[in-house]
């Protein structure tokens, strides 16, 4: 007799409440990292949001969930509808039976229905996904660099909700091809950073993601005049600092001139065509920050 396959569904009641704990083992307290995913990602992990996680079932019980966030991408052509999908989770111990690739097909298919474009993601594990139709395409780049000269007693920066104006702005300015941020995407904070600090001057910005003295740059954008000044001021904050940019934009491309910076392409991001016009998106020429991310 076959085993009957799990029940999908979205989240809802007291499966919110269930779920939540397993996710913070999974990817935060599992890891060593403080700070809950509910502190981190208020927006995404509200009980009055739960539709937006899908979980799947076997005889009663969560064996597997994910995450999905609708948001908009503009670029000078048109805008396109979009989802991100993110805290993709399985029970250790029911892993491997096809639980997760059942519930990513049934996302995927709710996504389309709903008239999204294309979904994106980003993973270690990219063999998984391509198996679901997924391809991986990235113009990230990671570094590294280590600083001899970093106070680790300077005073923290204002977080960037202090200036969202102020930065949408200049992101409408020097970002054409860009997601729709809220209010609450300021209030996001990727692991492992402990606190978000902005490093600003008059036509520049650093976004920063704070963990004691290192620090994850997660987008700097401006006037490539002030850069440089900005990259100064980062090296005396930070001990460490890790970096995600795009390849060939202006940051990377004076980034790339520094001494002590190790590179290494990305290679985390996944899309997957939803619509008509989504299978013809130049997607090999997007990128999509670490702020933006789930």
């Amino acid at each position: 007799m076959v085993a009957p396959g799990p029940t999908i569904s979205s989240c809802g009641g007291g499966d919110f409440d269930a779920l939540l704990p397993l996710l913070d083992q999974e990817f935060i307290f599992g890891k060593g990292r403080k700070l809950s995913l509910r502190q981190r990602f208020p927006d995404l992990l509200d009980a009055k949001q739960a539709e937006n996680i899908l979980i799947a079932k076997v005889e009663a019980r969560i064996a597997s969930a994910l995450a999905t966030k609708a948001f908009s991408w503009t670029t000078p052509e048109r805008s396109w509808r979009a989802a991100m999908i993110g805290l993709v989770y399985t029970r250790p111990e029911l892993r491997g039976q096809g639980t997760a690739s059942a519930l990513l097909r049934a996302t995927q298919a709710k996504l389309a229905q709903e008239g999204c474009d294309f979904a994106v993601l980003w993973t270690s594990r990219p063999d998984f996904y391509a198996r679901q139709g997924w391809s991986g395409i990235d113009c990230g780049m990671l570094g590294s660099v280590r600083t001899a000269s970093a106070d680790t007693r300077a005073p923290a920066m204002p977080a960037p909700s202090s200036a969202i104006d102020w930065i949408e702005a200049l992101r409408a300015s020097h970002a054409p091809k860009r997601a729709e941020r809220t209010e609450m995407t300021y209030a996001s904070l990727y692991p492992p950073a402990q606190r978000l600090e902005l490093l600003r001057s008059d036509g520049a910005y650093a976004i920063v993601g704070r963990s004691d003295d290192h620090a994850y740059l997660y987008e700097i954008l401006g006037d490539e005049s002030e850069l440089p000044a900005l990259w100064a001021r980062m090296g005396t904050r930070y001990a460490a600092l890790y970096l995600n940019l795009q390849r060939g934009n202006p940051a990377e491309r004076f980034l790339s001139t520094q001494e002590g910076i190790s590179w290494q392409e990305q290679r985390l991001a996944m899309w997957l065509p939803l619509s008509a016009a989504g299978r013809d998106a130049p997607y090999a020429d997007w990128y999509i920050p670490f702020l933006d991310r789930i």
